[in-house]
């Protein structure tokens, strides 16, 4: 079986998202299915290689005739952006010849393969995300859900971002709902706590700075719970303008020296400072759709953290309560703090949840059990064509 994948343009650097899609890759070649790889718009033309990796790149159309130049975020750029990896995924699937095209996110280029696959009669798999009302959409929605609709299958992160897709009229295709493997390998490290901090309950966040993604309902919760733990302390791993508000917040309360922004957690500096977190909380509000947990979550629970979050859908897919991890109910501070109090006045259930919640990742969200839900369903794609 030989896949084309299509891939974003950064698939190539070193980032999280080459790590994370290159593990899927390596899961799917250990199980006997050859990639090909084609990313979308963002290099020079040509073919290249990355970490070694072999990727088809797509250049970029910077004018058309009597146009001049197009704008990136405007329309005409996103057709121009459209046709050129339209034109691409047709030379790549001539010269490669696959069984089947994979659509990764963003989910919009699976408008330029959907022409491609039709015409060459390939059958097209796509990777569905369900995006937040800050998400900037994509100038042509309707036909990015056409092209959704037009695939033999559809992958979906959780439950909800199916149900979602079910509600929005993509009925009579195969929804495969493929949970996401966290960046880091499960483990936590030996002694990681720092020895400064030992009798110091370290609080993590990792996650937005907007007021939907509760970092002010964590905060009013820690003045609370440092009532009856004065040595409580909150590392932020966060960054952005927002950083500032919280600064200057922070500066004029009783929270000063007790918490700490460490900036963006990447994926090198998760496996350093997640480790030595006792707890990671996500506290996210329930007036903004989130479809799918944080990336952050599943890579706390991988490193062993003990877990605290709101009882979003997603969440409570992925946690059970009491047992991998604790829920509240989302938005409330009485809850956060009870649930957080529990923990620290019973420090034997912060290890057992951590390990639980390790455990789980290690059995349940492993690359290789991804890549072969991915390998089913292509399986189930090809036999049906």
């Amino acid at each position: 079986m030989r896949v084309l994948h299509l891939l974003d343009h950064s698939a190539p650097r070193c980032s999280d998202y080459s790590r994370r899609t290159q593990a899927l890759l390596q899961g799917l070649r250990m199980q006997g299915v050859q990639t090909v790889h084609l990313t979308g718009p963002g290099h020079a033309a040509g073919e290249a290689a990355g970490e070694g990796w072999h990727f088809y790149r797509t250049p970029v159309l910077r004018r058309l005739p009597l146009v001049g130049r197009a704008e990136p975020g405007s329309r005409l750029g996103a057709a121009m952006s459209t046709a050129a990896l339209a034109l691409r995924l047709r030379q790549v699937a001539k010269l490669t010849r696959p069984d089947l095209i994979h659509v990764h996110l963003p989910s919009a280029n699976a408008v330029a393969a959907w022409p491609v696959a039709r015409l060459a009669k390939i059958p097209l798999v796509v990777e569905a995300e369900r995006r937040g009302q800050a998400a900037p959409a994509f100038p042509f929605a309707r036909a990015e859900r056409w092209a959704l609709g037009s695939a033999h299958a559809i992958a979906a992160g959780t439950a909800q971002v199916r149900a979602a897709l079910r509600a929005d009229g993509l009925v009579g295709r195969t929804i495969a709902v493929i949970p996401p493997a966290p960046d880091l390998p499960p483990g936590r490290l030996a002694s990681a706590r720092m020895p400064d901090l030992l009798g110091a309950p370290l609080l993590a966040y990792a996650g937005g700075l907007m007021p939907d993604d509760g970092l002010d309902l964590l905060l009013a919760a820690l003045a609370q719970l440092r009532r009856q733990h004065p040595s409580l302390r909150l590392l932020v791993a966060a960054g952005g303008p927002e950083e500032a508000r919280f600064e200057r917040r922070l500066g004029q309360s009783s929270l000063r020296g007790h918490v700490v922004f460490a900036g963006p957690l990447s994926y090198r500096r998760a496996a350093d400072v997640l480790p030595r977190a006792d707890i990671a909380v996500f506290p996210g509000l329930e007036r903004r759709p989130f479809f799918e947990p944080s990336r952050h979550l599943l890579n706390a629970m991988a490193q062993g953290c003990a877990v605290v979050a709101s009882d979003l859908a997603c969440h409570r897919e992925l946690l059970v309560h009491g047992h991998s991890g604790i829920l509240f109910e989302a938005g409330k501070r009485d809850g956060l703090v009870k649930a957080i109090q529990a923990l620290l006045a019973e420090p034997w259930r912060i290890d057992a949840l951590g390990r639980a919640a390790c455990e789980f990742m290690r059995t349940r969200r492993s690359w290789e059990l991804m890549a072969t839900r991915y390998r089913q369903v292509y399986e189930k794609v090809l036999s049906k064509s």
